[in-house]
């Protein structure tokens, strides 16, 4: 009789359980369905909501890809476009600093050159004026010397001697460049 009893139990639990499924759906039923269709349409709104974002989401993004590719493409190449320019400023300023280097380099070595010789000219032409004074500065001794010894020979006065010298001075001031 226990064995009785024990296959006895599992269906009174069923029959329990099976009344009390009833009875749930006698007073529960009818708002727990509409509870559950409610809940399905809020959870339907919310993923065509989530759809329809995501789709807006990835728009913008693409959108937003394409704009900053476009925007770097285009300072990609204003960055290039300005590296060549500076590194052609660059060029221009390196062959323009070794081009003036040159021309002063050749202006500095003319420059001594020309120095060089208006010195060795200028020393020249001192040497010929030292040389010219000095043989007129001796020829005038030689002939103040000869005056002098004629003077003393004829013993001329003091007028003639006066006469003498003055056109002397004349002759000095008139031979002077």
């Amino acid at each position: 009789m226990a064995k009785e009893k024990t296959k006895d139990e599992p269906q009174v639990e069923t029959t329990d359980a099976s009344e009390l499924g009833q009875l749930r759906e006698i007073l529960f039923g009818q708002s727990n369905r509409d509870f559950q269709h409610q809940l399905d349409q809020l959870s339907a709104r919310v993923e065509q909501h989530i759809q329809q974002l995501s789709g807006r989401l990835d728009e913008q993004v693409k959108q937003l890809n394409s704009t900053i590719d476009a925007r770097f493409d285009t300072l990609s190449k204003q960055l290039a476009e300005d590296s060549h320019q500076h590194q052609q400023s660059q060029n221009e300023l390196k062959t323009l600093h070794d081009t003036l280097k040159a021309e002063l380099e050749i202006a500095e070595a003319s420059a001594h050159d020309e120095t060089d010789k208006l010195d060795s000219r200028l020393k020249k032409e001192m040497d010929e004026l030292e040389s010219l004074l000095n043989q007129r500065h001796q020829a005038l001794l030689e002939r103040l010397q000869q005056v002098t010894a004629e003077l003393s020979a004829s013993k001329t006065d003091r007028k003639t001697l006066a006469n003498l010298l003055s056109t002397m001075a004349s002759n000095l001031a008139t031979d002077q460049p």
